[in-house]
C-alpha cells in the first residue's frame, strides 16, 4: 500500500493506520467487480476514530446479489458503530440515496447529505459529488436506467466485470465528469468556508490545490477518493500528517 499525495508534514515514522478520519467511497457492493474483502483487508489493519462512506456503498436494490465477503464487511462496520470504537458517517450518493431508510438497519448508522469536521486548525467537508454532474443532476431518470443497464452488464454478461469495468474508465476518461465535480467542490469549498473538500462519484482517484484562501489561511484542497471497482482501489485518510491519498493494489 503506498501514499500517492500527501498534504503537509509527513512522519518520520510513519505505520499502517493510526489517523483521525478514513474515507472511502464508490464501493458498488453487490456488483462482481466491486472488492468488499480488501476493503475489509485494509479496515482491519488501519486504526482510524472516525469512517466516513462518502456515496455509492450500495450499487442499487439487488441485496441478493451480496456475497459472503460483503456481509462480513457490513458487519464490520456495523461493530465498529456499535462498540464506539469508530464515528461512522454515510453521505449518501446517487446510487444509495434511495436506500437511506435501509442503512440503519443494516449497519445502524445514520445517512446524510454532507458531513463538516474541523482537525487540526483546518475545516473539512465531505460530499459525494453528484451534485456538480450535471447529467445525473439533469436526466434522473436516464441516469437511473443506465446504472441498471450497468449492474446487468457486470452481472449476467461479464462473470468477472472486466469489460464493463472497462467502459467505465473509457466514460470517465472521454467525458467532462471528473472536470465537472472538481469545478463543483472548488465552488462549493471557496463558498461553504473549507479548506479541504472530499468528494467520491468520478471513480478517478485524484487531489488538486485550488488558488483559492480558505479559512485556515492556506490554499484550498481537493481529494476524491476513486472507487473500490477498479484497481488499484483508493482511499483518503485525514491526520497528524496531514490528507493522503492512499492505494491498495
Amino acid at each position: 500500500m503506498t501514499v500517492a499525495e500527501a498534504s503537509g508534514p509527513q512522519p518520520s515514522h510513519a505505520a499502517v493506520g493510526d489517523v483521525d478520519t478514513f474515507i472511502v467511497s464508490d464501493l458498488h457492493l453487490g456488483l462482481p467487480a466491486s472488492r468488499p474483502r480488501d476493503l475489509l483487508a485494509v479496515l482491519e489493519e488501519w486504526r482510524f476514530r472516525r469512517l466516513i462512506l462518502l456515496g455509492d456503498v450500495f450499487h442499487d436494490w439487488s441485496f441478493r446479489h451480496l456475497c459472503t465477503d460483503t456481509w462480513r464487511l457490513l458487519a464490520h462496520i456495523r461493530r465498529l458503530s456499535s462498540r464506539h470504537e469508530a464515528e461512522v458517517i454515510w453521505v449518501l450518493g446517487n446510487h444509495d440515496r434511495h436506500l437511506a431508510h435501509l442503512v440503519a438497519r443494516l449497519i445502524g448508522v445514520a445517512t446524510t447529505e454532507t458531513f463538516r469536521w474541523d482537525y487540526a486548525g483546518r475545516s473539512f467537508v465531505a460530499v459525494h459529488g453528484d451534485r456538480f454532474d450535471s447529467f445525473v443532476s439533469n436526466q434522473a431518470r436516464i441516469a437511473e436506467l443506465l446504472s441498471r443497464l450497468y449492474g446487468f452488464m457486470q452481472r449476467c454478461l461479464s462473470r468477472t466485470g472486466e469489460w464493463p469495468r472497462l467502459l467505465d474508465r473509457m466514460h470517465a476518461g472521454l467525458t467532462t465528469l471528473s472536470a465537472q465535480v472538481e469545478a463543483g467542490a472548488r465552488f462549493y469549498a471557496g463558498s461553504n468556508a473549507v479548506d479541504v473538500i472530499v468528494c467520491g462519484h468520478t471513480h478517478r482517484a485524484d487531489s488538486r490545490v485550488f488558488d483559492l484562501t480558505g479559512p485556515g489561511g492556506g490554499c484550498i484542497e481537493y481529494f476524491n477518493t476513486g472507487s473500490w471497482v477498479d484497481s488499484p482501489a483508493s482511499f483518503v485518510t485525514v491526520g497528524s500528517g496531514g490528507v493522503a491519498l492512499n492505494h491498495c493494489p
